[in-house]
């Protein structure tokens, strides 16, 4: 079986390793958390099918490896909810939960965030950053969606990228609602969806465009 047939048969939430012959899952844990029984049975498979352990990766989610290809079904079936995938990713920091930075409730806001995307389809994979405050712990210059929470409201950032070729997104709006956020969210993945090319994440679409067309798509103009 050639590599696309095979990658186009797997489970949901899988993929193959380098190497090929055995697999890796990223289980379902929204903003990063994680419930007691969502570790239990991560661990419980971990031990039962004596795989090689569990990796944290960069996106505040963890990542079980070496599954042979003859335990997958069986471990993605012991995993139930676990094994889910996000559509979009959405990583959150801690907010005014439990940082004494935090001036807006990111993690709140990012769970609204990760429901308000799942209803869009966009030309390629979407990454998004919600942070409580200006240190940005959750990386939302340099994503493609970036949510900065202030005194006042959210500063709202669009086309960043922390990939081969970084580029810090630019600020559309600064002291906006919550549902002002929503509104020129929606107006600028509009625009995106309807004018990028296939694959072209927002940090290239935007370079390609300009962010003044962006503006003018979100705000009626290239001011607000």
């Amino acid at each position: 079986m050639n590599n696309a047939k095979l990658i186009e048969e797997l489970p949901k939430g899988a993929i193959v390793q380098r190497g090929g012959g055995v697999y890796s899952i990223t289980p379902r844990m929204p903003l990063g958390q994680i419930t007691p029984d969502q570790l239990n049975s991560i661990n419980s498979v971990v031990q039962e099918f004596n795989l090689s352990g569990v990796r944290v990766t960069a996106g505040q989610r963890l990542k079980i490896q070496g599954i042979p290809k003859d335990t997958l079904s069986a471990v993605l079936d012991q995993l139930g909810p676990v094994g889910e995938s996000c559509k979009y990713y959405v990583q959150a920091c801690p907010g005014t939960t439990a940082c004494r930075l935090g001036m807006q409730d990111s993690m709140a806001f990012g769970a609204k965030l990760e429901d308000f995307l799942n209803g869009y389809s966009l030309p390629t994979k979407l990454k998004t950053g919600v942070a409580g405050c200006s240190m940005c712990c959750s990386e939302s210059l340099v994503r493609d969606v970036g949510l900065i929470g202030k005194k006042n409201g959210w500063t709202v950032a669009f086309g960043g990228n922390a990939g081969k070729h970084v580029r810090e997104a630019d600020i559309l709006a600064e002291d906006v609602s919550e549902e002002k956020v929503f509104e020129i969210i929606s107006k600028a993945l509009d625009f995106y969806s309807e004018n990028a090319k296939i694959k072209e994440r927002t940090a290239r679409f935007v370079k390609r465009v300009g962010i003044d067309a962006v503006k003018k798509a979100v705000f009626g103009s290239a001011q607000k």
